[in-house]
């Protein structure tokens, strides 16, 4: 029994079309067969017609690209096996998806001379791609991108029947075959095309940072580019144009797309393969790029493990080499993809946030064991040419010229910054392959939570007043006292804790009173007893003051860059009383961190829980449930990462925990 249809599929198209509930799509129309129809080949074609085009949605719906091989390089050799190929390419097998949804197939690798200009100028010229006139292949200058487009032809004649009325058989093709033809398509852009290798900077400049990709027709799937003086053919840029298929853009947070930040990425790595095979030996940046990815490979050569310099990076840049395990490099080249491009032209003024890590890879069996051998932890890296004294940041010039004026700050800096032992020199030696990753330069979010609370400057004689700090008045205000110099004891606390440098920094932005007040606070036998509630104070100090970096000589750089003057103000220092000095939370931690005795002797380690600003949180739990079975995995994790330095995995777990 045929399927009952719902009356209001059985009018017509025209009276459908009227109904305002009804969108039609006119594409997608396709023949009803039934017992009894007289079928004939436009209805066989029709039918055709629309899964093809059902097909190629579904394709666009996934995103263009290539789905596997289609690589293109330069060929030695011309298609016919001739020696010294002006301009061949060698293309392997595979399969991709074009804008328009069609799919390109390529059964088997071969050779395609881009001279063959008959065969190319009759494609083009098919496509609508052709110049006019076209010039001659030996004549043919400039950027083209080397593209694949689904093409259509018919073939095998069939006798057709019945014969004509004089009785004449007659044929036709009786099959239609799909195929892929390689074609060149002009690159059109302001980038003026002269040197080869500054012109494939300045190309790569405008795709992967200005985010302007080639203007392509639909039904072409791009390959490469290609950059050839007078008919010879400079260089083959895959990167530069080709994409994995796929749509994958995330939130829309990142700078580029996922597709166009890995590009970039792959484009980097091969030119400076490519660089390396053809100028061994240490080279600048500027010399080659333009832009760099926020994160990749290093030349092998890029640091002079005799004084730790390094020539790759511009001197603006604030360099450390750190320890990592291999295993652990491709999540952070994962992590760094969302971040812009590293701009090699922006004027060292306008380039305050250029920060790296460079990254020595270890097997995770030896990362412990070197990591205890290298003293110290992490190494700064020095330009080896000294900057103008014009383009020197006044920290930089106080340093080198006049460290008197600097004070304790200078004097503190230089005592505890140890000199690279050996140790260093071995590592970056038997390292086959450096990496650099972008630092960030976000704020600790938990600064956007505060609560104003009213400060008085009433002596500690004052009625109601109590002698310990932070500690509330009868009042409900919190009583600064009057100025003191640090004791002994409280600077070698900080100091044993590498906090120095923080404090001073703290101190350097406070008022006298206020400044008077975290002296205290840090002398505090609560804090001197505890190295771990010394690490959360420091952060929810600078949290208070909305400092962006764990440095602060990166924080003292962007102050002085800043707008608005940055002042640790008394109602943060309240907050931070409030949040740290009790005796409940030394309770906490002491119960969360009882199964971790070991790695809580490590000063990374408690550096990095610190830094994370859940200390706080944690002692919290610890004190609620420190025999809960979750809690303790959570303690399990937040451990391990801290050992690892992951500081927002640690955030993460946390947050997640509480509910956040």
């Amino acid at each position: 029994m045929p399927p009952i249809v719902p009356p209001i599929f059985r009018d017509d198209f025209t009276a459908l079309a009227r109904r305002p509930e009804i969108v039609a799509d006119s594409r997608r129309r396709r023949p009803l067969f039934f017992d009894g129809k007289f079928l004939t080949a436009a209805d066989l074609n029709r039918e055709q017609a629309y899964l093809l085009l059902r097909q190629a949605d579904v394709a666009k719906s996934l995103g263009f690209g290539v789905i596997s091989g289609l690589r293109v390089d330069q060929s030695a050799v011309t298609a016919g096996g001739a020696a010294n190929a002006a301009a061949s390419i060698r293309l392997t097998a595979g399969s991709g998806i074009t804008p328009a949804g069609e799919v390109v197939v390529v059964g088997a690798a071969k050779i395609v001379d881009l001279a063959d200009v008959p065969r190319l100028e009759q494609l083009n010229a098919a496509f609508g791609l052709s110049r006019t006139p076209q010039d001659p292949f030996r004549n043919l200058s400039g950027l083209f991108v080397v593209g694949l487009r689904a093409v259509e032809f018919t073939s095998n004649p069939v006798p057709v029947y019945p014969p004509s009325i004089s009785g004449e058989t007659q044929s036709q093709d009786g099959e239609i075959i799909e195929a892929s033809a390689v074609t060149l398509v002009p690159y059109t852009s302001g980038v003026a095309a002269d040197e080869p290798l500054r012109t494939r900077a300045r190309v790569a400049r405008e795709i992967f940072l200005d985010q302007k990709p080639p203007r392509l027709p639909a039904g072409v799937l791009p390959l490469a580019m290609v950059y050839l003086r007078a008919g010879q053919l400079e260089w083959v840029d895959e990167f530069l144009v080709r994409r994995e298929a796929g749509d994958d853009d995330r939130f829309g947070f990142a700078f580029a797309p996922r597709a166009l930040a890995e590009a970039h990425f792959f484009q980097y790595q091969d030119l400076l393969a490519d660089l390396e095979a053809r100028q061994p030996g240490r080279f600048a940046a500027s010399d080659f790029f333009e832009i760099l990815p926020p994160g990749g490979p290093l030349p092998r050569h890029v640091v002079n493990t005799t004084d730790f310099t390094q020539a790759f990076f511009p001197a603006e840049a604030r360099l450390e080499l750190a320890l990592v395990p291999e295993d652990e490099l491709p999540s952070l080249m994962e992590e760094s993809i969302d971040l812009p491009p590293i701009d090699l032209s922006l004027k060292p003024e306008d380039n305050d946030a250029f920060a790296l890590l460079v990254l020595v890879p270890v097997p995770r069996s030896q990362y412990a064991e070197t990591l205890a051998s290298l003293t110290p932890r992490r190494l700064p890296l020095r330009p080896t040419l000294a900057q103008p004294l014009s383009r020197q940041k006044p920290l930089d010039y106080l340093r080198a010229w006049k460290p008197q004026l600097l004070g304790a700050v200078a004097s503190v800096a230089i005592e505890t910054d140890a000199l690279p032992d050996a140790g260093w020199v071995g590592v970056v030696n038997r390292t086959n392959q450096l990496w650099y990753v972008r630092r960030r330069n976000l704020p600790d979010g938990t600064g956007l939570a505060s609560a104003t609370v009213t400060v008085s400057s009433t002596a500690p004689e004052a009625p109601g007043a109590t002698d310990g700090p932070g500690v509330e008045t009868g009042g409900g205000e919190i009583v600064i006292p009057p100025l003191a110099n640090e004791d002994e004891r409280m600077l070698a606390t900080l100091a044993q804790e590498k906090l120095w440098g923080r404090y001073a920094l703290l101190k350097a932005i406070s008022s006298p009173q206020v400044h008077a007040f975290i002296a205290r606070l840090f002398s505090a036998d609560l804090i001197l007893q505890n190295a771990l509630l010394r690490h959360a104070l420091m952060t929810e100090l600078e949290t208070g003051a909305k400092l962006t970096s764990e440095s602060p000589e990166e924080n003292f750089e962007m102050i002085q860059g800043g707008l608005r003057v940055k002042v640790l103000a008394a109602e943060a220092v309240e907050a931070a009383v409030k949040t740290v000095m009790r005796e409940e939370l030394l309770k906490g931690l002491a119960a969360a961190f009882a199964r971790f005795p070991r790695p809580l002797a490590d000063l990374r380690v408690r550096t990095a829980l610190g830094l994370t600003g859940r200390l706080p949180e944690i002692g919290d739990l610890g004190l609620k449930m420190p025999n809960d079975p979750k809690f303790q995995k959570l303690m399990e994790r937040v451990v391990k990462s801290a050992s690892t330095g992951r500081r927002q995995a640690i955030r993460d777990a946390v947050d997640k925990f509480i509910g956040r």
